[in-house]
């Protein structure tokens, strides 16, 4: 709790230095006053009169206060001098008329000046002793004593002195508790004040007029690395500087008497001041108060947050709100240069590979170094933004040919692709597919020009990845192509003119069947059988790809079903897209599939995927393969040998069964490293205990190759075609007997070749 001020003392109702300058004031003029009338009643009052004494001796009274002034006894020279007067005005008294000086007349100067200077039992003191000491004047003139004086009884004349004394001493010592209070309650005021002022976070100091520090705290002085004693008093532009006095002055002038703004030390530190001109009534101007608040913090997080608005947290690249602003503006500027605008739209392969198998820091490490090359790659008026994940946008303007884009874009992609560490000893490569739209020539505005890009950028990824392409007009009707194709495979299915076709697998050795592929067709009502390359690429990545994956499925199942209700059980191999193989609930709806046809041994269903499929997400692919296998089904890595195969592939991916690719095995007869190849692929099979099938044996010379380096189970049209499910029964049963492989069958016709 806040302790109130104590009353002032007796003598400091007012401080020292007034006392002295009062009593300094005092003692001057009762000099010169009464030197004037000593002089004067010298020269004019011949008679002697001792009054003429008094004039001198209060002249006498103020030297002696004086001289206690300069030696330092102020209070005592106080004293000296008003009793010093008072017994002067009594003394002299008698000797005059008028109850009997106008002396008189002073005392109820000297009682104010004894009070308030004093204290009231000073003024009370002086009160008492001259009503008593008029009264004995008093007395010895009522009974003689002494010759009386003026017109008035003694006694009436002191009852009205003695009530105007009495009412001039109550008047001081009233006044002077009045004035106790208030002084009391401006303490309490000040101490709380001043505990605030001091304990306040912010800065607080006081200008005078002049200039100078009137008042400062403890906050404001430290933050300058000084004391407020050494402050005060100076002058304010040696500490705030002369800029930060200027905009002060404007502000009160700017806002009538009042303002605020913010303003940059030498230390760079941001302050923000809020100042008030402090008028009074003996001038207009009296300075100024200033309130300071260190706004560092707050002005960099503002900072901070603004740039976090228009920039990618992780890379410090413009993010895309920025982008598309620039943008706009470089489609202006080419239009007013007539110049060339290009948007490039850069994606990174495999980086969500990249993620599952080295971690995220790893991939935000990729991400890191692909901003730092594409910076490097380009002018500071271009700029790279990044949109998201492992997306991003080089705007490059100000370009007179479209032969310079291709420079700068090969640069990119080369800088993309250089290795980056990831540790003391390691390092990763990660490449890049890079879109390019050119402004005015694929858009002449910012969402259709990063559109154009977008899709070019996807052209370059279906074309092999780490290629660049410029967008055209054979993009956008590829893009409409895969609109409308997606639409009328959707009104396929439901009208129900797909089918499938089985292409089988033999053992070549043993003169067995092993079982069919399941291959997709398309029966259009106006174009009749259509095969699988005519619809499949465009439906690659989209929802429509996943119902058409799930209906294969389906329709395998209950034809598996089918066979098994007339005693043929045959295993079956279903080809799923990399979109599909990859969707959330994959194992759960084949586990309710498998569920739904409790007829058909899991072990009969064989999931076949490309071998680039599981290559672009290891982790994702090979726990789906480890839930598939955990089902009973099989699991078969088609078109083996054309993508990245390695012993890794090998241990990490549980597939029972791989299916070299048919462009190796249709050359293995005319070139000696395709056949070199082949047998590598056959070898490293066997040497993981994997069962290995080679597609596309077209002829009985296959055939023959084949088994003559190990490899028993092949497909292709040296052994069958692909053919409805009603004709695969007889077919088998045909195979069955015991000629031998080589046995040729009719060929069908070329429409029905795998797919």
């Amino acid at each position: 709790m806040l302790k109130p001020a104590s009353p002032p003392a007796v003598l400091t109702v007012l401080d020292d230095e007034t006392n002295k300058r009062m009593l300094v004031f005092m003692g001057m003029s009762l000099l010169i006053l009464l030197g004037i009338a000593t002089t004067l009643a010298y020269f004019l009052d011949d008679s002697g009169n001792p009054m003429l004494l008094s004039p001198a001796l209060v002249c006498l009274l103020a030297v002696f206060a004086l001289i206690g002034v300069r030696m330092g006894h102020a209070d005592t020279a106080i004293q000296f001098l008003i009793w010093g007067i008072w017994i002067v005005i009594i003394a002299s008294a008698p000797f005059g008329s008028g109850n009997r000086s106008v002396g008189i007349a002073g005392i109820p100067m000297l009682i104010l000046m004894q009070g308030w200077m004093a204290g009231p039992r000073q003024a009370i003191a002086m009160t008492g002793a001259t009503v008593m000491s008029l009264l004995g004047i008093t007395l010895l003139e009522h009974f003689g004593w002494m010759p009386p004086g003026g017109p008035i009884p003694p006694l009436s004349r002191w009852l009205i002195l003695s009530a105007v004394f009495i009412i001039s001493g109550s008047l001081t010592v009233i006044s002077r508790r009045l004035y106790i209070r208030r002084l009391d309650e401006q303490s309490r005021l000040t101490a709380t004040l001043s505990m605030v002022a001091e304990h306040s976070p912010v800065m607080l100091a006081a200008v005078d007029g002049d200039g100078r520090f009137r008042y400062v705290n403890s906050n404001f002085a430290s933050f300058y690395g000084k004391t407020p004693e050494t402050l005060i008093g100076a002058p304010a532009i040696e500490t705030l500087g002369s800029d930060t006095i200027r905009k002060i002055r404007q502000t009160l002038l700017r806002n009538t008497g009042a303002g605020a703004f913010q303003t940059q030390t030498a230390s760079e530190r941001w302050l923000e001041i809020t100042a008030r001109r402090a008028d009074c009534l003996a001038r207009n101007d009296d300075g100024y108060y200033a309130i300071q608040r260190d706004v560092t913090d707050e002005v960099r997080s503002a900072e901070q947050i603004n740039f976090l608005a228009y920039h990618d947290a992780l890379t410090g690249l413009p993010n895309r709100a920025l982008m598309l602003d620039r943008l706009r503006q470089a489609i202006i500027r080419g239009a007013r240069e007539d110049s060339l605008v290009a948007v490039c739209y850069v994606d990174l392969d495999g980086f969500r590979r990249l993620n599952d198998t080295w971690g995220h820091s790893a991939g935000d490490a990729a991400l890191v170094h692909a901003a730092s090359r594409l910076q490097e790659c380009v002018r500071a008026s271009d700029t790279v933004a990044r949109l998201g994940s492992d997306e991003f946008v080089v705007l490059m303007g100000g370009i007179e040919d479209r032969e310079e884009i291709r420079g700068t874009v090969d640069r990119l992609l080369h800088a993309v692709a250089r290795p980056f560490p990831i540790g003391d000893d390691q390092a990763l490569a990660i490449t890049a597919s890079i879109g390019v739209a050119v402004c005015p020539f694929d858009g002449s505005e910012p969402d259709t020009l990063l559109r154009n890009s977008d899709r070019a950028m996807l052209m370059a990824k279906q074309s092999g990845r780490n290629r660049i392409r410029l967008f055209d007009t054979e993009l956008e009707q590829r893009a409409q192509t895969l609109h409308q194709m997606s639409a009328r495979v959707d009104k396929g299915l439901a009208d129900g003119e797909f089918v499938l076709y089985y292409l089988p697998t033999v053992n070549m050795r043993e003169g067995t069947v092993t079982g069919v592929e399941a291959l997709v067709r398309w029966v259009r009502p106006e174009d009749g059988l259509t095969l699988p390359a005519e619809f499949l690429p465009y439906l690659e990545g989209g929802p429509i790809a996943i119902r058409l994956g799930q209906w294969v499925l389906d329709e395998t199942l209950s034809q598996m079903s089918r066979w098994a209700r007339l005693g043929l059980k045959l295993p079956v191999s279903v080809n799923i897209s990399s979109h599909h193989l990859h969707t959330a609930g994959f194992t759960e709806h084949l586990m309710q599939r498998l569920e739904a046809h409790p007829e058909i041994p899991p072990g009969h269903l064989e999931i076949e995927t490309p071998e680039s499929t599981v290559t672009e997400d290891m982790e994702s692919a090979a726990r789906i393969i480890r839930d598939s296998t955990a089902l009973g089904v099989g699991f078969a890595l088609d078109d083996f040998g054309t993508g990245y195969s390695s012993l890794t592939h090998f241990r990490r991916l549980p597939a029972g069964t791989l299916k070299i690719d048919q462009s190796l095995v249709r050359n293995i007869l005319n070139d000696k490293e395709y056949l070199a190849s082949v047998r590598g692929l056959v070898t490293l099979a066997h040497s993981f205990g994997r069962r290995i099938v080679a597609e596309g044996t077209e002829t009985i010379e296959h055939g023959t190759a084949l088994l003559a380096i190990g490899c028993e189970h092949a497909q292709g049209y040296g052994i069958a075609h692909p053919m409805p499910g009603d004709a695969v029964p007889a077919w088998v049963a045909h195979w069955q007997s015991p000629a031998p492989w080589l046995y040729a069958p009719t060929p069908a016709p070329n429409h029905n070749r795998r797919t």
